[in-house]
């Protein structure tokens, strides 16, 4: 394994890591020379990410609060208590406005989205604050720093994931724990990226727009930026929130109700 950090020997957690985003952070911090558990929904796939990067699956959905639980138990537990590195990255879509969008689904995307990111991340918080520091990065989205109103739920989760990410990033500072949200733009649908950043999500990406930079992100592409999050090169950087869009977010768009 070739590193560019400097995180040979350190210790990762990614949650919904078994596509997309997710899938990509695994195979770049296990190249990095990380120590790797990942959390996935599908026990096929994670076999898969297992075969391909050597990292340990945990099979979790975080919607079961006693299941996720578990698989931080589980994750601290295969590395001997240390975690360098947390990313919090599962999560879901829904497609709709929020007259379209059903309470049951709403509640459904706060919990996996932001209450098992918030949950997940505290029990890492403590765990960090007593081994002397770590790095958590929060995947959040560019709709949750400019509302998307086809995917309204889904900006309101991601506000709030942000807002949580800034949070510890505030009450890390003294335990040298940093806490930082990526925003992905649109990222193209394939083995290693999807729309919307999270497992289980892909679409077609026709009538997207291109950004500015002529190209639609990869999983990849956020994955080289987690990677430098998770190393000291970043260690004074927290409670940031970071856009990765390919200048998407740098001007306003006009757009029009369809």
């Amino acid at each position: 394994m070739t590193s560019t950090y400097g995180l040979e020997g350190r210790v990762a957690l990614v949650t919904g890591g078994t596509s997309g985003i997710g899938r990509a952070c695994v195979v770049r911090l296990r190249e990095e020379g990380m120590r790797v558990a990942f959390t996935g929904r599908s026990r096929e796939r994670g076999e898969t990410v297992t075969a391909e990067a050597g990292a340990d699956f945990i099979e979790c959905d975080h919607r079961d609060r006693e299941a996720s639980d578990r698989a931080v138990e589980r994750a601290l537990d295969l590395a001997d208590g240390r975690l360098d590195a947390l990313v919090a990255n599962a999560g879901i879509l829904f497609q709709g406005s929020i007259e379209a969008t059903p309470e049951d689904v709403f509640r459904e995307l706060l919990e996996v989205n932001l209450t098992a990111l918030f949950r997940v991340s505290r029990r890492c918080f403590g765990h960090m604050r007593d081994n002397g520091g770590g790095s958590m990065i929060h995947i959040a989205s560019d709709a949750g720093i400019r509302a998307v109103h086809e995917i309204a739920a889904y900006s309101v989760t991601k506000a709030g994931v942000i807002a949580v990410s800034e949070l510890f990033g505030a009450e890390g500072a003294p335990y040298g724990i940093r806490s930082n949200a990526v925003c992905p733009g649109d990222i193209v649908p394939g083995v290693q990226a999807t729309p919307a950043g999270h497992e289980e999500h892909a679409e077609d990406p026709a009538g997207w727009v291109l950004p500015p930079s002529g190209r639609f992100g990869t999983g990849e592409d956020v994955a080289g930026l987690v990677a430098w999050l998770a190393s000291d090169e970043s260690a004074h950087m927290t409670g940031a929130t970071l856009r990765i869009d390919g200048g998407t977010g740098a001007a306003m768009g006009v757009l029009t109700r369809g």
